[in-house]
């Protein structure tokens, strides 16, 4: 267990380590050795980083209809299974990204994903995964597997523009 111990504090900081939004990261680290060896590769080359913290932390700070502090779709792990529902609220903290559809191998059979279909940002020249909670740069999405079928501006898209404006309006913050 010290292997993944080791990685996982090089993607994870220590304070939030038990977000359950970690855990299919941590299942996948733990049971699948190909993975493993690819997200070690990764941290070594450069390919793989923690998931931008600032997102964690600005996250609770958007409006996001929703009865508890947005926040808790991390800490509870809701993430999980809700790819394209998540890519889209995460978005919302980056001025210019585009959403990306496919598959990722490393996802065939886990929670909602029977045949791996997932979705993801990309940001940046870099993938930022609400599933995996972690950022690949782009030139390795081939080598882990992903297969982008679709891509996508959503900032083109009027009812998304609006939603991201009211989401980032310190205004009607719901904690004023």
């Amino acid at each position: 267990m010290g292997e993944i111990q080791d990685i996982l504090e090089q993607l994870i900081d220590f304070d939030i380590i038990d977000f359950k939004c970690f855990d299919l990261l941590k299942e996948k680290l733990t049971n699948d050795e190909e993975f493993r060896n690819l997200i070690v590769e990764g941290i070594n080359n450069g390919t793989v980083k923690k998931f931008p913290r600032k997102v964690i932390d600005d996250f609770n700070e958007l409006n996001i209809r929703s009865p508890f502090d947005p926040i808790m779709l991390f800490i509870d792990g809701a993430n999980l299974g809700a790819c394209t529902t998540m890519s889209k609220f995460v978005s919302y903290e980056f001025n210019n990204c585009d959403i990306c559809g496919g598959t990722v191998k490393y996802l065939v059979g886990t929670k909602n994903s029977d045949n791996g279909e997932h979705t993801w940002i990309s940001y940046n020249t870099w993938i930022i995964d609400t599933t995996f909670m972690i950022a690949i740069k782009e030139t390795a999405k081939e080598k882990f597997g992903y297969n982008e079928e679709n891509r996508y501006n959503p900032n083109l898209d009027p009812i998304y523009s609006t939603a991201k404006y009211t989401a980032r309006d310190k205004d009607l913050n719901k904690k004023n």
